[in-house]
């Protein structure tokens, strides 16, 4: 997909230590689920400090999350309004009734306090909470008003794996967590995802929930609902490869933004709260002055073949979502309008982030 552009929005690094250990796993006699896979949930598990299943992609990995947490038809799910369509696009899948709220205008995620301007108004089951880009949320703020308002919290950090709340890795809290491991990920597994909770009874349930409801001691009587969202020990393999590098891909993404941010002046970038002491930067968005000037951008890098790219289409405003195109989120609409994604993947050369800068330089001239 990436062919035209000599600098992609993103590109996978996937070489031959991946291939070798594919290899491995056909020349074992059983590609599909099995122990390659349990190695990898407890490598996961032990990089999170917490317990992990490991599922065929991040939107089966929502479901399961919901499903886990009892999420039924006609109850009401918070979303932010700023976030990929999978975050309304699966409770909606359940029969939940989805509320879009507004997010931040500077960290771009969702804002407690519209949250709570709802949740006295409306009685909701469930809010799902998105680090968008990589930038955590206000895990406290959340929590605290999950309590006081008695509904479940579900992180959507599908963008965020490796990030740190108060110096804890996303996916070590006791509410449920999700990620994914798709192609332009901090890892990946071409297509994956996991679930994670310090809530040994959420991950038990899970367990079931992605093998038919299978009960874990006799695989042919189901305990309860499920489905097949189970992954393959060839993907799995894959994402071994890629735990181990997670590091210097944090880092590398982290000297690309910082490089971005240093030397683009056109644009207002996403903030980095001080609450997280770690962002796994999956995308860098920024924000130019209006509509024409971030449509002129992106023209103009696609005319010297570097992708830069509009951000997502919020929630009420989606096609799939007519029932939600009343409601109001402002800075939602903001960020859609003038926001712009600029080449970030985990072993983008310094070299290609200058070619982007100079693009930006030389619209100043």
């Amino acid at each position: 997909m990436n062919e035209q552009f000599d600098i992609p929005i993103n590109s996978p690094n996937l070489g031959k230590e991946e291939l070798r250990e594919i290899n491995k796993v056909f020349e074992s006699g059983w590609p599909s689920e099995g122990k390659i896979t349990k190695k990898f949930e407890m490598m996961i598990s032990e990089y999170l400090s917490s317990n992990t299943v490991v599922v065929n992609n991040g939107s089966s990995a929502l479901m399961s999350a919901l499903i886990a947490n009892n999420i039924r038809p006609g109850e009401k799910v918070i979303v932010p309004d700023y976030t990929f369509v999978a975050t309304s696009s699966v409770p909606k899948l359940l029969g939940a009734k989805v509320i879009p709220a507004d997010v931040d205008q500077n960290t771009f995620n969702i804002k407690s306090e519209s949250v709570e301007e709802i949740v006295k108004k409306e009685d909701i089951k469930a809010v799902i909470l998105v680090d968008v880009a990589g930038v955590p949320a206000d895990i406290d703020a959340f929590s605290d008003l999950a309590k006081r308002h008695k509904f479940v919290l579900i992180e959507d950090a599908a963008q965020s794996f490796g990030s740190e709340y108060k110096n804890k890795k996303l996916g070590s809290f006791d509410h449920t967590t999700i990620f994914s491991f798709q192609i332009v990920k901090q890892i990946t597994t071409i297509e994956g995802g996991c679930v994670s909770s310090t809530d040994e009874s959420i991950i038990k349930k899970i367990k079931r929930i992605k093998d038919y409801g299978r009960s874990l001691n006799d695989r042919y009587v189901s305990e309860t609902i499920g489905t097949n969202f189970r992954t393959t020990d060839l993907q799995s393999a894959i994402g071994i490869c890629q735990l181990k590098k997670i590091e210097p891909h944090l880092k590398n993404r982290k000297k690309i933004v910082d490089e971005y941010k240093k030397n683009i002046k056109q644009l207002k970038f996403q903030k980095t709260p001080k609450y997280v002491t770690k962002n796994s930067n999956q995308i860098s968005f920024g924000l130019a002055k209006n509509e024409q000037t971030r449509d002129d951008f992106v023209r103009g890098l696609k005319n010297i073949h570097i992708d830069g790219r509009k951000p997502w289409t919020p929630i009420h405003m989606q096609p799939c979502n007519q029932e939600l195109k009343n409601f109001k989120c402002p800075n939602a609409v903001k960020i859609f309008k003038n926001g712009l994604a600029l080449p970030l993947f985990n072993d983008m050369k310094l070299s290609e982030a200058k070619k982007v800068i100079k693009y930006f330089s030389n619209t100043l001239k």
